[in-house]
């Protein structure tokens, strides 16, 4: 029934889930000390590229908007930790 099969699938994405936030979790973890060894807070260059691979990656067309965005989000906090430190 349509109910197993959307269980089925939210199943499926909390596993999913759960890995991207351990793997989320490690890149903030290499991320926070690098303030240390840049020479300057914002590396422009180094977010495009960031941002370039994450939509070649994403895969689909249709998923690359999507894959920007969430790396867009995922630098904008690293800063944030660096900026704590």
């Amino acid at each position: 029934m349509m109910t197993d099969k959307l269980s089925a699938a939210r199943a499926k994405i909390d596993v999913l889930d759960k890995k991207l936030a351990v793997l989320l979790a490690r890149r903030f973890t290499l991320a926070a000390p690098l303030k240390e060894l840049k020479n300057r807070a914002t590396d422009l260059a180094r977010e495009r590229q960031v941002i370039r691979n994450a939509r070649h990656n994403a895969g689909k067309p249709a998923f690359r908007a999507g894959a920007a965005a969430v790396f867009s989000e995922i630098i904008r906090q690293s800063k944030k930790l660096q900026s704590s430190k």
